[in-house]
């Protein structure tokens, strides 16, 4: 992810990043959706699995690798000149000192610490609000996922005919009204429809929060996209705060640390530009 993203902006410019990065990002939810599902047709070998049973997921992940890899040899791409020294790590955390590229920073660190802990908390409210077993709460897992590959979908498509501002103000809105369902909310259709609409609010911001960084600072592309890429991170940070307010208060605990990420992202729409 951090040599792709800059790599990306050389070859369709950085008006056409956001849109074009939400597009990458369907087609990884898709990879990350149907995963579990190969597995288990190697599991099963209900197709050719070379005797290799649920690791024939790694084959596949090689050809599709080695596919990758010579289609992107073949591509003529007209990369800039490097005009200044390579980058380094210090000089990634050293763009940490200019303000924006920190609000960035901490976009991405809330948009991965919302992600993560959605995944994590959903099926535990749904089975201390609604009594269900740990099998029933897993489709909350992959009801969020179900919305958040759609978010990418429809955003990559959005963000080529709306402003950025815009449309991160419409998806973070969907984001709180999300988090207020998934904190509120003691229905199946309460909480359902929260888990819907933090996947759906959640599945561009990483990308608009990203293409803020770089057309800040263009020339510093390569340490900027490193520095964006570790703030995933976040997730780590997000899930152990969301463990102690869950041991103290219950689930509610956790969805108030999301929440004050969400506040943070809501907050963040100020800094958008077109």
């Amino acid at each position: 992810q951090t040599s792709l993203n800059p790599l990306t902006a050389a070859v369709v410019g950085l008006a056409k990043l956001p849109s074009t990065m939400a597009f990458g990002q369907f087609v990884k939810a898709i990879a990350s959706f149907s995963a579990p599902y190969l597995a288990m047709w190697g599991a099963t070998a209900m197709i050719p699995n070379f005797q290799l049973g649920w690791k024939v997921l790694f084959l596949i992940y090689f050809v599709v690798g080695l596919l990758s890899t010579l289609l992107l040899c073949v591509t003529k791409i007209s990369e800039e000149e490097q005009m200044d020294d390579p980058a380094t790590f210090k000089g990634s955390l050293r763009l940490l000192k200019v303000p924006i590229v920190l609000m960035c920073f901490l976009g991405i660190m809330s948009h991965v610490g919302v992600d993560v802990g959605t995944n994590t908390t959903a099926p535990k409210i749904l089975m201390e609000r609604l009594g269900q077993t740990l099998d029933e709460a897993a489709f909350a897992t992959s009801l969020y996922f179900i919305f958040r590959t759609l978010g990418c979908l429809l955003g990559s498509v959005l963000l080529r005919k709306m402003s950025s501002k815009l449309f991160y103000a419409v998806t973070t809105g969907m984001l709180a009204l999300g988090m207020i369902g998934l904190a509120v909310g003691d229905t199946m259709e309460a909480l359902y429809g929260g888990i819907a609409l933090i996947g759906f609010g959640n599945s561009n911001l990483f990308t608009v929060v990203f293409a803020q960084a770089m057309k800040f600072a263009p020339e510093k592309k390569n340490e900027l996209s490193g520095l964006m890429i570790m703030g995933i991170f976040g997730g780590t940070v997000f899930v152990s705060l969301m463990g102690v307010a869950s041991d103290a208060i219950g689930q509610l605990g956790a969805v108030l640390v999301m929440g004050v990420g969400v506040v943070y992202l809501a907050a963040f729409t100020r800094q958008v530009k077109d």
